[in-house]
């Protein structure tokens, strides 16, 4: 497989406490992963250890061949990277299209394609581009942050909980625009509290388990994995 990221046996967490524990996760070219398990499994926590947001005491995070590990945030981004936070991911008091205009802060030159490319993506922000993010609806705040991220046009993007707080609704229209950014060249890695759902639109999944990795797989095949459901899906 052509896995432009690659996190191999990682150990890291947060000052002198580690959460992650000989975590390895690979991500293919052109793929949606998804990273599952149950609280403090040490989901987000690998999701911020490629981004550079804590400390790797071993293992090693390669993108596109090159060892990125102990990268600050800046270096990750501009080699091809791109981070949506769960929270705080959106700049409220901006318009829909002066948030996108800070997504683009590291390009040079004329943004007029990375803008159509992102308002194809997501009419329903096209349609509200004067508006002010803040006054939008929680599915469409997430577009926004979904969309910021991507005016870099990254190689890799990295999701954290894309659908926590949504209705089923939007839940699935943020699936299916995944898919579609997958479909535009972009791999996707991303955080899911709503296991099943995620594993079903996946092509592959992790489960992650204090800070371990306990099953991968194809999503099908996790979610056809009886003690796998037992332990992590309620049965």
């Amino acid at each position: 497989m052509n896995a432009p990221l690659q996190m191999a046996n990682l150990r890291g967490g947060y000052g002198d406490a580690d959460v992650l524990f000989d975590v390895s996760i690979d991500l293919g070219d052109r793929e949606i992963v998804v990273i599952v398990g149950p609280n403090g499994a040490g989901k987000s926590t690998a999701m911020k250890a490629i981004f550079g947001l804590l400390k790797v005491r071993d293992g090693s995070i390669v993108f596109d061949g090159q060892d990125i590990t102990g990268w600050s945030p800046d270096r990750v981004v501009q080699a091809g990277i791109s981070y949506v936070p769960q929270v705080s991911n959106i700049f409220s008091e901006m318009t829909v299209h002066e948030n996108l205009e800070m997504g683009a802060f590291l390009r040079k030159g004329n943004f007029s394609s990375a803008y159509e490319r992102v308002y194809q993506l997501f009419p329903d922000l096209k349609n509200k581009r004067k508006a002010i993010a803040g006054s939008l609806s929680g599915g469409q705040r997430q577009m926004v942050a979904m969309g910021r991220a991507l005016m870099l046009q990254p190689r890799v993007l990295l999701l954290d909980e894309p659908t926590a707080g949504l209705s089923p609704k939007y839940m699935e229209q943020i699936f299916q625009i995944s898919r579609d950014v997958r479909d535009t060249g972009v791999s996707i890695l991303l955080v899911e509290q709503h296991a099943k759902q995620a594993l079903a639109f996946a092509d592959r999944g992790y489960v992650l388990a204090a800070g371990r990795n306990r099953f991968e797989g194809k999503g099908s095949e996790l979610l056809a994995d009886r003690a796998m459901a037992e332990m992590f899906l309620g049965g």
